[in-house]
């Protein structure tokens, strides 16, 4: 009997201790799944399984990897804040797979991603055809975001050109825009690109830069 009761507190307590745990890495570890939140997520439930199993070692022999795991990942979490190398191998990119309502055949290749794959997701999301997305984008977490016709009214590009004072070389293939053409509109603004938090295009037209003194402002393309 003894033992049922001590099973019974470590549930209760390896229960909320993960609530907390995930409430302090933040929203992100349940709205956002990557590939490294879900490591995460899952070392430290099989942490709490295995305290409960073995009921007889020191709790403390659990709290301490789960608070170690957590640490870890808030660190990194950090890092990739400030940091787009890091960023990129730990969360991945996201994918262009259909641009400006050309599927990029290419990329679904290098992502591993099928035309079943591809239409399965745009079933559940209640679009019927191909022909209604402009945009579609495959995420770090695997979910595909689309952006039709019908709802893009203003027509903008979907993806960041300059996140974290660097450039997104990718980004900028995609728009067919050359590297020299923003830096030369960051230049006559008097402003590094380092001191950029991130800028994206409105109507392919203009630039919207916002820089890390909070300060918003527009540029022309061309």
């Amino acid at each position: 009997m003894n033992e049922f009761f001590i099973i019974c507190c470590r549930t209760f307590l390896g229960y909320f201790m993960l609530l907390i745990l995930l409430k302090i890495m933040g929203k992100r570890e349940v709205g956002q799944l990557s590939i490294f939140d879900l490591l995460i997520f899952l070392s430290i439930a099989d942490i709490m399984v295995i305290g409960i199993e073995n009921f007889d070692e020191n709790i403390f022999y659990v709290i301490i990897p789960a608070l170690t795991l957590m640490i870890i990942q808030k660190s990194l979490a950090f890092l990739i804040l400030k940091n787009n190398f890091i960023r990129y191998i730990i969360d991945g990119k996201e994918s262009l797979i259909v641009n400006d309502g050309i599927i990029d055949i290419k990329e679904m290749k290098k992502q591993c991603y099928n035309y079943d794959d591809l239409f399965a997701q745009l079933r559940s999301l209640s679009i019927s055809s191909i022909e209604e997305v402009q945009y579609a984008i495959l995420e770090n977490s695997g979910r595909l975001s689309v952006i039709t016709y019908e709802n893009n009214k203003q027509d903008i590009f979907p993806l960041p050109i300059i996140v974290s004072g660097k450039v997104n070389k990718n980004n900028l293939r995609y728009l067919n825009l050359e590297k020299n053409t923003i830096e030369k509109i960051i230049k006559d603004k008097k402003i590094l690109i380092s001191e950029i938090e991130f800028a994206f295009l409105v109507n392919k037209k203009d630039l919207l830069i916002y820089n890390k003194k909070d300060n918003a402002s527009t540029s022309k393309l061309k």
